[in-house]
């Protein structure tokens, strides 16, 4: 599976804006996307080795087995880059800056505004809270794709489950000549209800494997403080 994220381009000089509206609300929301990239494809990668080696006989485990995700990316690239938008923009950061009397607090709107507004000065202000309004609203929607019941969950079980069958079929042939062929049946229903559970189990995890990815509760591997805090004072 190759991992494409549709991402708008963020490299661009921004235009002249006189709060994050437009031109910085794309670039922003979009820039996030695309770092979040590699922590997205290394959780995906984990949970499907998992499902391979724990839920797949052996004669039908698949060498690329990241492609079981597949129904999960392409629902996560329609609606992922609107989603993380609202979320920043207006969920938290919305509004101006100023007081009643339209002026504007120390720091305000560049570069380091102390009040939850619409600026780039208070996203870098409170960038804390903004690399954790993008990481639970990405783990988040990759939660519900991945949730039982749901249209992409249910996706990856039939593929899961046909390679599960292909494989069990194939055991239980070398063991036809001395297991009977009542034990046989007893052991492919059995084998349905335990990898259905287990893919269950497995899903569950993600949250926690997603935390893994982004370096932990500090979010270190999540963050690029640095480079964003800089992109964003970009907009004026």
């Amino acid at each position: 599976m190759q991992l494409t994220l549709t991402i708008l381009s963020f490299l661009q000089a921004p235009a002249a804006v006189t709060a994050c509206e437009g031109e910085c609300i794309i670039g922003i929301t979009s820039a996030f996307l695309g770092h979040y990239t590699s922590a997205v494809f290394t959780t995906l990668q984990t949970m499907a080795n998992q499902i391979n080696t724990q839920l797949i006989p052996v004669p039908a485990r698949q060498q690329n087995p990241t492609q079981y995700f597949d129904p999960v990316l392409e629902a996560y690239n329609l609606i992922a880059y609107v989603d993380l938008e609202t979320a920043i923009f207006p969920r938290y950061f919305h509004g101006k800056c100023q007081d009643a009397n339209g002026v504007d607090p120390p720091g305000c709107p560049n570069p380091d505004c102390p009040r939850v507004c619409g600026t780039p000065g208070s996203l870098v202000h409170f960038y804390p809270t903004l690399t954790s309004i993008v990481f639970n609203q990405t783990t988040g929607l990759l939660a519900n794709l991945t949730t039982p019941g749901s249209k992409t969950y249910n996706q990856v079980l039939q593929a899961v489950m046909s390679d599960a069958n292909e494989g069990q079929r194939k055991r239980l042939e070398n063991l036809s000549r001395i297991m009977p062929l009542r034990s046989r049946g007893t052991i492919e229903a059995r084998g349905i209800s335990d990898t259905q559970h287990g893919l269950k189990n497995i899903m569950q995890k993600l949250p926690s494997i997603m935390l893994h990815a982004c370096g932990g509760s500090g979010l270190s591997l999540c963050s690029w403080e640095q480079p964003m805090k800089e992109f964003i004072l970009q907009y004026p």
